[in-house]
């Protein structure tokens, strides 16, 4: 027959073992949430510079836009007083007009263009980001919490434990019964 203290030491086993992997798994999902929530941060952090690099890229091809307009302009203005004053008049000079706003059409059109390019490589950017993001937050697995292999495993392990308790105190009692024998 199983003696109390065998059978209170398999289940102490038993339960131990159930309860470290318990904290195993808590600890596995702590570090899952603390990767995902870092990962978020770090993709937020990303997207946020993008989009000012965005921002800017927008707003430095505006203000290259408004100037060759500005110089365009300007240049047509000095082409249509030099033309007044030096009487040259008909399709010569108008012509010449033409290619001043042509250049200037063309200007504006690379500026567009570049942006364009810029606003691609930034897109891909982004995608590259979430990619990371992604990878990032799967490098890291969730607890597994505690399943029957587990319990059966520490089941076991405790009964184990009860079996050599019991073996230990009947060697014991043998050795003590030994002794008292003249």
């Amino acid at each position: 027959m199983c003696e109390p203290v065998s059978i209170t030491l398999g289940i102490m086993s038993a339960a131990s073992g159930i309860m470290a992997a318990q904290e195993a798994s808590d600890a596995q999902d702590a570090a899952y949430e603390e990767n995902v929530r870092s990962s978020n941060q770090a993709k937020m952090d990303a997207d946020r510079q993008i989009n000012l690099q965005e921002a800017q890229a927008q707003e430095a091809a505006a203000q290259e836009q408004v100037a060759n307009d500005i110089q365009s302009r300007e240049l047509l203005a000095r082409a249509v007083v030099a033309g007044g004053e030096s009487g040259a008049q008909g399709n010569s000079t108008l012509a010449f007009q033409e290619g001043i706003v042509r250049k200037g059409l063309e200007a504006n059109t690379m500026v567009t263009q570049n942006l364009g390019r810029e606003l691609a490589q930034m897109n891909e950017s982004r995608l590259g980001a979430q990619s990371t993001h992604t990878s990032r937050i799967n490098s890291v697995s969730q607890g597994g919490g505690v399943g029957l292999g587990t319990i059966l495993g520490s089941t076991a392990q405790g009964a184990q434990v009860g079996i050599s308790a019991q073996s230990s105190l009947s060697t014991i009692r043998a050795n003590k019964a030994a002794e008292k024998k003249p």
